[in-house]
């Protein structure tokens, strides 16, 4: 099964690294693959302070979360995206969040599950017609079906 991750999943396992976001993101028997943007890791950088506020951890520490969960994940060169899908991408984001549309267009290139936490985004792009799109524990539930 292919996952794309988006921001605010990151940014939760980050700022609770032993929350159940991060498990299910880190723990190796949920067995899927991991994807997500290069754009991804500007908006961690962009709010890292507020990552080291909310977890509580030294710069130093946030480092070496960083560097593990990363490690887990296939980075994608939003280059590699086609046009088709950028396009569509849009179409499905322009009324809810421009910075979403990097991770629609790969789930779209991909033909991937797109993991969020954004509600607000899920039900956009469900009522758009994009249904591959699963917050924490739906994505859970697809695990125990399998």
């Amino acid at each position: 099964m292919k996952v794309v991750i988006d921001t605010s999943v990151i940014m939760s396992a980050l700022m609770s690294s032993k929350g159940r976001v991060a498990d299910v993101l880190m723990n190796p028997m949920n067995d899927f693959e991991k994807f997500s943007c290069y754009f991804m890791q500007v908006e961690i950088f962009k709010h890292k302070q507020r990552i080291l506020k909310y977890s509580k951890l030294e710069e130093s520490e946030l480092l070496e979360i960083v560097y593990l969960t990363l490690k887990k994940l296939s980075l994608v060169n939003e280059n590699q995206i086609s046009s088709e899908h950028w396009q569509i991408a849009d179409k499905l984001t322009k009324d809810v969040d421009s910075k979403d549309i990097a991770f629609v267009a790969l789930s779209l290139e991909l033909n991937a599950t797109l993991w969020t936490l954004d509600k607000k985004l899920q039900e956009h792009l469900i009522e758009k017609g994009f249904t591959n799109v699963v917050n924490t524990y739906e994505l859970e539930q697809l695990f125990h079906s399998r």
